[in-house]
């Protein structure tokens, strides 16, 4: 009996190690025949703390081999989770430094615009940083039938609406940035689409501070659907049609978000300015469509901030889909995840400061 727990728990940790090899290695490999490492991917910090446990009844048991074969795996946890920066700087911000915030403002929590408008004012009045980039905020100007407005941040705290249209152009924004810095110039880019899915949109803002310029890119890159499996009561979740379906969908979200990131990327290796991009990404660090992305960026949490940094679903996060990436121009100074009651994300904030 013995020897068969033995050989079933060996038999357990191939798998286990098999998919963590899949799910590390989905960072580096476009979506294609093996889109569903993408899904494994999700869950890696997870199943890196799977491999250590796994790894202590083979040190007990004295198989050295065994155990030399999950250092290397913990060696590769380390090299994508361990290295950072200094940590978080702590001292008072100073002059010199700029605060970016990211925040998907989805009324997945149910609130209503009206609630949603007086938390949004409420988090920028705390935080005010110089430029928040939104994304699913139906934000109205003046005139507007519907959505959300922050009255009086324009007077009190100074924003200017910089995204993505100008405000004489149309009268709502779904995913504004607002700005307290010079604003030189911005334009809304439209991304390619497949199937009848409707574009995705890219913000660029091209600002000056402290007497330096730069372009920000507010990006929300394509969903998976608003229809979660957790949430979908109206079929039998033990049913191969139900997996068949949602499996569908999110292969098609997949190879829809490596298009756009594609686009993306080529717009990133254009540029001649420092850069900043803010969003939500529906990736975690451990996807091919943040892979592709933060190539030669720095990761503003990674960096410098501290825990796993989730900022997806508000209510258990398990993972971060919502990323500041900043070019090497920058030094991070602090990066942190903040709470809210009424999106199913999490807002995420870093201030930086220009490198000498």
């Amino acid at each position: 009996m013995r020897r068969f727990f033995w050989i079933l728990f060996r038999a357990l940790d191939v798998v286990l190690l098999l998919g963590f090899a899949m799910g590390y290695a989905a960072r580096y490999t476009p979506p294609g025949r093996l889109w569903w490492t993408e899904l494994i991917a999700t869950g890696l910090p997870y199943l890196s703390m799977a491999v250590l446990v796994a790894t202590v009844p083979f040190v007990v048991a004295r198989r050295w081999r065994l155990v030399g074969m999950h250092v290397f795996f913990l060696g590769l946890v380390l090299l994508r989770f361990g290295f950072r920066g200094d940590g978080a700087d702590t001292t008072t911000p100073a002059p010199e430094d700029l605060t970016v915030l990211t925040f998907n403002t989805s009324r997945g929590g149910g609130a209503s615009a009206e609630a949603q408008g007086t938390a949004v004012s409420q988090l920028l009045m705390a935080q005010q940083p110089h430029l928040a980039c939104f994304q699913e905020l139906n934000f109205a100007y003046d005139g507007a039938a519907s959505g959300v407005r922050l009255s009086g941040l324009t007077d009190s705290l100074n924003y200017t609406v910089v995204g993505p249209e100008h405000p004489q152009e149309m009268t709502q924004a779904w995913q504004p940035v607002l700005a307290r810095v010079p604003v030189l110039s911005h334009k809304q880019i439209l991304l390619p689409s497949i199937q009848q899915d409707p574009p995705g949109r890219v913000v660029r803002v091209h600002f000056s501070w402290q007497d330096r310029e730069a372009v920000l890119y507010n990006l929300h890159l394509h969903t998976f659907g608003s229809q979660k499996p957790w949430n979908d009561q109206a079929r039998d979740p033990l049913s191969w049609p139900f997996w068949k379906s949602y499996l569908q969908q999110y292969r098609a979200a997949y190879l829809a978000r490596a298009k756009e990131v594609t686009h993306i990327r080529a717009m990133l290796d254009e540029e001649t300015l420092p850069v900043i991009i803010c969003g939500d990404f529906n990736s975690t660090a451990h996807n091919s469509a943040f892979g592709e992305l933060a190539r030669s960026l720095q990761d503003a949490f990674r960096e410098v901030g501290q825990g796993l940094g989730a900022t997806y679903h508000a209510r258990l996060p398990f993972a971060r889909i919502d990323h500041i990436l900043i070019s090497n121009d920058w030094e991070v100074l602090d990066a942190s995840v903040g709470q809210s009651d009424f999106s199913d994300h999490l807002p995420l904030t870093a201030r930086v400061r220009w490198r000498e």
